[in-house]
């Protein structure tokens, strides 16, 4: 197959087989973008079925393939040709587990698991079970002068310097370093990806960020978020702001999976996800 590698211009091609279709934080353009600049992701369509691969460390592996139509005879054949060249699909959404189990062996990606929240919890953070979340916010509305600005021109040079900074004292981290790159090209391509998003500000600086996008008419998703630990509550401000004046047109919130860190899992548990969309492997 004819492979090209996957450019800010193959958003219509890849748009065009994934828009609107998935709730999963991985089959969205945004998100394979991001990871494009380290991962060498590239694409092929190829009997109208999308395939995307990727090297993670050196190893291939596969996104599900998609029929633009959803046709499965079509798509039990594409994991096919992928499996007879011994290929690992991941991120598979778990509405196609039903269709594959007859043919394949699937394993379930724990680490890989969305975690779904309702917006309305994460914008009002009302009842006892968010009074940690509650009291931090309020500890930092005191201590600190801050404000709110939504994502535009005007600062997304701001947030370029924050995200340089922010990733300098963790150079020793490769998916950091990774992931700052694919950053850099979200905020160089801002517009064009329609992506939703946030600052907050303490005496004119970003102590924390946020940028995401609607995945579906009810459901956003959040793709980055960085804040200073220095600044406490910093990553409650912005998990809230976001949520609150940026998403108030979605009734869930994806916030991406935990990547099998048992710091991140807990922080994601901490704000009472409503459900998991669980996600599978070939």
């Amino acid at each position: 197959m004819d492979w090209k590698k996957l450019t800010i211009e193959s958003r219509d091609i890849i748009q065009e087989f994934l828009q609107n279709k998935f709730e999963t934080s991985d089959m969205n353009f945004t998100n394979i973008f991001l990871w494009s600049f380290s991962e060498d992701i590239q694409y092929v369509v190829n009997d109208e079925v999308l395939y995307i691969r990727g090297f993670y460390e050196g190893n291939e592996y596969y996104f599900l393939p998609v029929s633009k139509e959803n046709n499965k005879e079509k798509i039990v054949e594409a994991v096919r040709k992928i499996k007879e060249n011994n290929g690992k699909i991941v991120f598979i959404p778990e509405e196609y587990v039903e269709l594959l189990k007859e043919y394949f062996l699937i394993q379930e990606e724990r680490d890989s698991f969305d975690y779904i929240y309702l917006q309305k919890d994460l914008a009002e953070l009302k009842g006892r079970k968010f009074s940690s979340k509650k009291n931090k916010i309020n500890k930092f509305k005191k201590e600190y002068n801050f404000t709110y600005e939504k994502i535009s021109k005007e600062n997304i040079e701001d947030i370029r310097i924050f995200q340089r900074e922010w990733t300098e004292n963790r150079k020793d981290d490769n998916i950091i370093l990774s992931e700052t790159l694919g950053i850099e090209q979200l905020l160089n391509n801002y517009e064009k990806l329609e992506l939703r998003g946030g600052v907050i500000k303490v005496d004119e600086k970003i102590v924390s960020y946020a940028i995401g996008e609607k995945l579906s008419d009810s459901m956003g998703v959040i793709h980055i978020e960085k804040g200073l630990f220095d600044y406490q509550g910093s990553y409650q401000m912005i998990n809230m702001y976001v949520a609150k004046e940026e998403f108030s047109d979605v009734e869930f919130m994806n916030r991406e999976d935990d990547f099998g860190s048992l710091g991140l899992r807990e922080a994601k548990l901490s704000y009472q996800p409503i459900k998991f969309i669980k996600k599978y492997s070939i």
